[in-house]
């Protein structure tokens, strides 16, 4: 709707069909997420009760989840999504910055956003009409002003907490074995005696010459449990041994996280840094381990296990392979004199197998696949889509009767036959119907996207390439052929069974 709009709503008494947006800025980190939106919401409703700005409950987004990027908000996105179809005249925020202070492209998604589909933005200080270029230009300097205020207190905090690192504190969560303390105003750790047992337990067994599996095996027959109760598994064990927090040091930069991907697709994706990056620096708290024992420990594990790191691959089936039966990524282990086996972490569940078996398995099935494929294509028909589009077409007529009811609930409204109870009422209904109406139509309109643009011929392609070049390329190279035509294997292999009796189900990577 146009600004000039809300002058005759309130000349007539009509009410605005509107949403409120409620999100937690960095600003008020001292104050819990529901205190805070509880708090805004009471403004917002306030301050809509009284300019006339109709707001039903089903019409309220809270942002639970912290994220910087539009992409990492569930609520944000459902909001575009209504604004988009047109169900919203103005969206209630308590400024600007909650909509969004995200990068260049995020801020104009929003703005178009609004823009396209005449919806105002309403602030407690001001309304925000993205069709007239005075308010237009007043939205893009809020919001870049927020983004410039984001980036300086997002530097300020890296700066600070580097700076604290360096001076031995300890900034990350409390590991097994410690807990968070202060010292003379730093953040470290001191010992949790019965935890710290534990520790020493796990790394004199290893250095007798025991494996991560009989290790947990032993500490959980001593009684040792995580910090909720949870029993020990090779994962924690590993973990534990390779944390150089036991011998007092604090490790820094071991990880860095980047964005990847455009658009919905975009999101963060935590990276391994190379060993040179890595900070290793004296903290001020206490060693649970002598410099000795840690030294005859990791001299072990590098000579029991692959390692995973950004330049090299300890496996082209990385990130592929799950269990069926705890739906756990596999991986790949060196056992009996070094040979590598494929195994899952939960204890108890499929049983491993030697990781040659497997990848010969996979490639065995791939070929089949291919084979079956190829007949496919040679007998192709194009796919018959047209009883998922008489659906389709039922449900949007459906939808245009779902918005004529709405016009006749604000009629009813207007002329004093509604009141406002049994209004609010029968439109929180309407727009439940309406919100599983259009769910329908969005997954049927995919299932419709997907029949169409399989396209069978380039899938028989990638494969026969796969197939055709694996054996000759490098180990990255050979996961990147898997990755290419591979979505996902399925890995499941009973208790005391021969080593190659396992089975394997595999998914192919669909494409257009």
């Amino acid at each position: 709707m146009l600004r000039e709009m809300l002058e005759q709503y309130k000349r007539t008494g009509r009410w605005v069909r509107s949403a409120i947006y409620l999100r937690k800025s960095r600003a008020e980190e001292h104050m819990s997420l529901e205190e805070i939106l509880s708090r805004h919401l009471s403004d917002l409703k306030e301050y809509a009760e009284k300019y006339g700005f109709l707001v039903e409950d089903a019409d309220i987004y809270k942002e639970v989840v912290s994220g910087e990027s539009l992409f990492s908000r569930p609520e944000m996105l459902r909001l575009m999504e209504a604004v988009s179809a047109g169900k919203y005249e103005a969206v209630l925020c308590m400024d600007m910055q909650r909509l969004g202070r995200g990068g260049m492209y995020d801020q104009g998604f929003i703005l178009d956003t609004f823009k396209a589909s005449e919806t105002l933005i309403v602030t407690p200080e001001r309304i925000y009409d993205l069709t007239k270029e005075m308010d237009e230009e007043a939205a893009e300097m809020q919001t870049f002003l927020s983004r410039s205020e984001y980036r300086m207190i997002t530097k300020r905090l890296r700066r600070g907490t580097l700076h604290s690192v360096k001076n031995g504190a300890y900034m990350a969560n409390a590991p097994f074995g410690y807990r968070k303390v202060r010292v003379n105003k730093i953040p470290t750790l001191e010992i949790i005696p019965e935890e710290a047992e534990c520790v020493r337990q796990i790394y004199q067994l290893y250095a007798d010459g025991n494996g991560c599996t009989k290790i947990e095996q032993a500490i959980n027959a001593m009684g040792f449990h995580g910090r909720r109760g949870s029993r020990f598994n090779r994962n924690t064990i590993r973990t534990i041994l390779d944390n150089p927090v036991y011998i007092g040091k604090v490790r820094w930069d071991k990880t860095s996280t980047v964005k990847v991907g455009i658009g919905a697709d975009r999101h963060k994706k935590v990276v391994y840094n190379s060993s040179d990056k890595v900070r290793i620096i004296d903290g001020h708290h206490p060693a649970i381990i002598n410099q000795e024992l840690w030294d005859t420990v990791q001299a072990r594990r590098k000579s029991r296990y692959f390692y995973v790191d950004n330049k090299h691959v300890a496996s082209p089936l990385a990130s592929l392979v799950h269990c069926s039966k705890c739906g756990h990524l596999m991986n790949m282990q060196g056992k009996n004199k070094g040979v590598p086996y494929l195994l899952c972490p939960t204890k108890g569940c499929s049983a491993g197998a030697k990781f040659e078996f497997v990848e010969q398995a996979v490639l065995r099935q791939l070929g089949i696949l291919a084979s079956n494929l190829e007949i496919e294509v040679a007998q192709a028909a194009p796919p018959d889509v047209s009883q998922l589009q008489s659906i389709l077409s039922r449900m949007h007529g459906q939808l245009v009767k779902l918005e004529d009811r709405r016009n006749r609930l604000y009629s009813l409204l207007e002329d004093g036959t509604y009141t406002r109870a049994l209004f609010s009422e029968r439109m929180q209904l309407l727009s439940q119907e309406e919100e599983t109406l259009k769910k329908a139509i969005s997954e049927t309109e995919s299932s419709i996207h997907l029949e169409l643009s399989r396209n069978k011929e380039k899938q028989l392609y990638q494969l026969k390439t796969v197939l055709e070049h694996y054996q000759s390329s490098s180990l990255s190279g050979r996961k990147d052929l898997l990755q290419s035509i591979i979505s996902d294997i399925q890995y499941t292999k009973e208790k005391k069974t021969k080593p190659a009796d396992f089975a394997l189900s595999i998914k192919l990577k669909d494409f257009i």
